[in-house]
């Protein structure tokens, strides 16, 4: 079953001018990990409304989370007649539509995820983050350093500064296990690493054969993701890893013994969608005068541009010259938010915010109806993305939430 009624509601409640805002309420990325407590008996603050599940049997042993990075909810709809694992999912299960958080990119909702904290309370604002306490902006994931302070790297502590979801599981008693293409390292959770997506059926079937019971199995498949940037959602290498990713899913489920499969919950969803971009229309904000020449500086005092990302700026700005920033910005079909504005009508979470996150919001906040906007001076590879993501354009805020009893995909 597909829940196109809460799609309309979610595209008639959360969107204003164009611009669609998360529904941290209810039907959110955000609630994913506490849902996933919830069903193993783990806790939990706020999970999915029930009807996520509606004709889907939830006394099971085993979770598995399987994150489609970038595979948004358009996706999903398109995909779903060329590709048995959607079609077998929507028939046996449960699909239901879910906005993403803000910014609606990897390094924010894979921390929530991980953590269980939205945006206001991790801080982890973009896909780059400055941080004036440390002088330094560096990437959330894995704290390599990008400007500022002379380190090569942020230390773990410093970066999110919250328990991740894998301790408080682990207390709860469920076995948990991360299967990605890299090695994360990390406490609390078993780790698997896969080669290439050729290897990841393989490598899936093994973690889930390997987890406890109550056991949780997290994998993250980035190719869509990374095929998107380069090319967008529209072209044929788009359709054709989508399709590797639903080979390999079915292939790691026959896999399965029958008495697994018919006591595991299979999640399918993403982070993100993808805007697809023009490349010659995105904007170069290292030409605009009135915006490079009121950044904040480094002690080094080169200027403190890698905050956000080319849908999600954070412009970390000079006292007093907000204003002119924005007045800068407003011929660009640009939409800002001041960050009193952006705390006050809970753009990145609906909970108490957290100085981590204060201290790491920029001064105002930029993004795009649908075009890129970052610094061509220092990553101009970034202005020639095709697909992007980030902001509040339904395509890249909305995405597919399945469930369904991993036996009923036979």
């Amino acid at each position: 079953m597909f829940r196109d009624d809460i799609e309309r509601v979610l595209r008639d409640r959360q969107q204003r001018d164009g611009y669609l805002f998360p529904a941290y309420e209810d039907y959110c990325f955000g609630n994913v990990p506490d849902t996933v407590r919830s069903v193993l008996d783990a806790g939990g603050r706020r999970a999915l409304p029930s009807d996520v599940f509606d004709g889907v049997e939830t006394d099971v042993d085993t979770v598995v989370l399987l994150l489609v990075d970038g595979f948004g909810l358009d996706g999903w709809k398109r995909h779903r007649p060329r590709c048995d694992l959607f079609d077998r999912l929507t028939e046996a299960g449960t699909v239901t539509p879910l906005t993403s958080v803000y910014p609606s990119e990897t390094a924010a909702a894979i921390t929530t995820l991980e953590t269980g904290r939205l945006p206001c309370e991790h801080g982890c604002v973009g896909w780059n983050v400055y941080d004036p306490r440390l002088d330094t902006a560096f990437l959330p994931l894995g704290g390599d350093m990008k400007s500022g302070a002379a380190a090569e790297r942020v230390p773990e502590g410093s970066v999110v500064g919250c328990e991740s979801l894998y301790a408080r599981m682990r207390d709860a008693g469920v076995d948990c296990h991360r299967l990605q293409p890299f090695d994360a390292g990390g406490e609390d959770v078993t780790q698997h690493v896969y080669d290439g997506l050729g290897s990841f059926g393989e490598r899936l079937s093994a973690a889930v054969a390997a987890s406890g019971d109550p056991g949780y199995v997290y994998a993250y498949v980035p190719h869509v993701d990374h095929v998107s940037h380069a090319e967008g959602t529209d072209g044929r290498a788009y359709g054709e890893t989508v399709a590797t990713v639903c080979e390999q899913v079915t292939a790691a489920l026959r896999r399965v013994d029958r008495r697994t499969t018919e006591r595991t919950l299979l999640l399918v969803t993403a982070d993100h969608g993808h805007v697809n971009t023009d490349p010659d229309a995105n904007l170069d904000l290292s030409a605009n005068e009135a915006v490079t020449g009121n950044l904040r500086r480094h002690a080094d005092g080169t200027p403190v541009k890698m905050s956000g990302s080319p849908r999600n700026v954070h412009l970390h700005l000079r006292p007093g010259t907000v204003p002119d920033a924005r007045r800068a910005l407003s011929d660009h079909d640009a939409r800002t938010f001041t960050r009193r504005e952006a705390i006050d009508r809970d753009l990145f979470g609906d909970r108490p915010v957290s100085d981590r996150f204060r201290r790491r919001c920029g001064d105002l906040i930029v993004t795009h109806r649908d075009s890129g906007v970052w610094f061509g001076d220092v990553e101009p590879e970034k202005l020639s993305y095709v697909g992007m993501h980030g902001g509040l354009n339904p395509a890249e805020m909305l995405v597919p939430f399945a469930a369904a009893r991993a036996s009923a995909l036979d």
